[in-house]
């Protein structure tokens, strides 16, 4: 990591999110590609022993793009800035988690049936009306 400032910058951890997100968007490609070339008609042949075209131009395009927002400097400074950010969120505990997913799920069921009895009220009220 290198020091910028008095300040680690996180490094690793961003070019680690980059692979990360080059193999996602490396999946999508070449399921796009297989889409692409089907409807075209053009034949998906096997390069390897399981990559086919879509897979090896999938992931080639991905790994391109993500070497050239890498090298674009702003990218990358925004990158570090984020990485930098998150280090500093104060992060709830497992037990202020689990507390606020039950607040949640309470709430939720109470407003659930809140609209229900309205809508069984509204319903009753439009059904003597009309």
């Amino acid at each position: 990591m290198d020091n910028v400032g008095g300040v680690e910058q996180p490094k690793r951890v961003v070019a680690i999110a980059y692979v990360l997100a080059a193999i996602a968007v490396g999946i999508f490609l070449e399921k796009v590609l297989e889409l692409v070339f089907g409807a075209l008609g053009v034949n998906d042949f096997t390069v390897f022993s399981d990559w086919t075209l879509s897979t090896i131009l999938g992931f080639a395009i991905a790994a391109v793009a993500a070497i050239v927002v890498w090298r674009i400097h702003k990218t990358q400074q925004v990158s570090l800035e984020i990485a930098l950010e998150l280090r500093r969120v104060s992060w709830p505990s497992l037990r202020e988690t689990r507390a606020a997913t039950v607040a949640v799920i309470v709430a939720s069921a109470v407003a659930a049936v809140i609209l229900g009895v309205f809508d069984l009220v509204w319903s009753w009220l439009s059904a003597k009306i009309y």
